[in-house]
């Protein structure tokens, strides 16, 4: 088969490789869409201490069910188009006793400790199989939209925490693909304001061309008065950062007001994570803090119910698409920051 063999950063090469096949539990899937995310992107970039060259990246994957091993539940049928969740947990811990799987000490993913989906084929362990990470979709369903499942089952875990409601005033740091999906779900549940931030005016563009809130080009100011400025002076029930930049977290603290969510969605570069904030503001304002790290199993459920409504332009979400064959040229759009979500057709 084809695949897009991970060597090392900067070193991807499109190669002919042996064509997994299914033992018992396992199942293997025909690729039909990999979309690319930032962490595949860094990985290219600088690499990741879990991803051991020569491998395959990819975990934003939509397949056929191509064949199932022994003892797979007959419900996943050969022909079946999934979408495949990407942590798999230990199965023992108490995290994965509460099936929260993305936080199990010892979890394992796909298109990192496992092969990937930049390939025509990829091999689902049977760990995964029996977690119930390959969930069908509906046949009406289109490849693109699938492939926008698994990074919206992350936003949707994020948001679990913000709890938003009708009327709430909204703020959301990054003007990316997860910030994009981010004010389209803060949007959808009724907040009165959704100012949306970056440094990319063409980022900012698609914020205001699908209608998902105002926005605020922060390059070169003063963010917390420009966004104050914006907001007609009042602050917001939520923030939230989708984006590695530190500041940005400060800002957030800076611009809610009592009782307000704020989330530290996107993780900052590690050898810098120490935040200097003003604790008592946090206590006496009664601000709620949260993290958050990938999702679990609910999360796709709930994404996959998203994308298949109208309410949202999931469909222009998708601004590139790829040939596995000029995966590295998908890699240099995501470095420039071009367009929204980058999928690979491995078809």
């Amino acid at each position: 088969m084809k695949a897009a063999v991970y060597y090392g950063p900067r070193d991807v090469r499109v190669e002919t490789v042996p064509r997994p096949s299914a033992g018992p539990g396992e199942v293997v899937l025909r690729v039909r869409r990999c979309s690319v995310c930032g962490t595949d992107k860094r990985i290219f970039t600088h690499g990741q201490k879990n991803v051991v060259p020569p491998t395959i990246t990819g975990h934003e994957i939509v397949g056929t069910v191509h064949e199932a091993g022994s003892g797979v539940d007959a419900e996943i049928a050969i022909g079946m188009n999934v979408v495949v969740a990407t942590v798999v947990g230990c199965g023992k811990c108490i995290y994965c006793r509460r099936k929260q799987y993305n936080l199990c000490d010892s979890f394992t993913a796909l298109g990192y400790d496992y092969a990937g989906g930049f390939a025509e084929y990829v091999k689902i362990p049977a760990a995964a199989v029996a977690q119930g990470n390959i969930i069908p979709i509906p046949p009406a369903m289109s490849l693109e939209r699938a492939a926008l499942v698994e990074p919206l089952s992350c936003c949707l875990n994020g948001q679990e925490y913000l709890n938003a409601q009708p009327g709430d005033r909204a703020l959301v740091f990054g003007a990316g693909p997860i910030g994009l999906m981010h004010a389209a779900i803060l949007k959808a549940r009724g907040c009165s304001l959704v100012i949306v931030t970056d440094v990319s005016d063409e980022r900012l563009a698609y914020v205001r061309e699908f209608g998902l809130g105002q926005t605020v080009n922060t390059a070169g100011g003063d963010a917390v008065a420009m966004i104050l400025e914006a907001a007609g002076g009042e602050k917001f029930d939520i923030a939230l950062t989708a984006n590695s930049v530190k500041s940005t977290q400060a800002a957030a603290l800076k611009l809610v007001r009592k009782k307000a969510r704020v989330s530290f969605f996107a993780g900052i570069p590690k050898d810098n994570p120490v935040l200097d904030i003003d604790t008592n503001a946090i206590h006496y304002n009664e601000i709620s803090v949260f993290g958050c790290f990938a999702s679990n199993l609910a999360h796709y459920h709930q994404a996959l119910e998203m994308v298949q409504r109208d309410d949202i332009p999931w469909d222009r979400f998708v601004t590139h698409r790829f040939k596995l064959d000029d995966m590295v040229k998908a890699f240099a759009v995501m470095e420039a920051g071009q367009g929204i979500k980058t999928v690979i057709d491995c078809e």
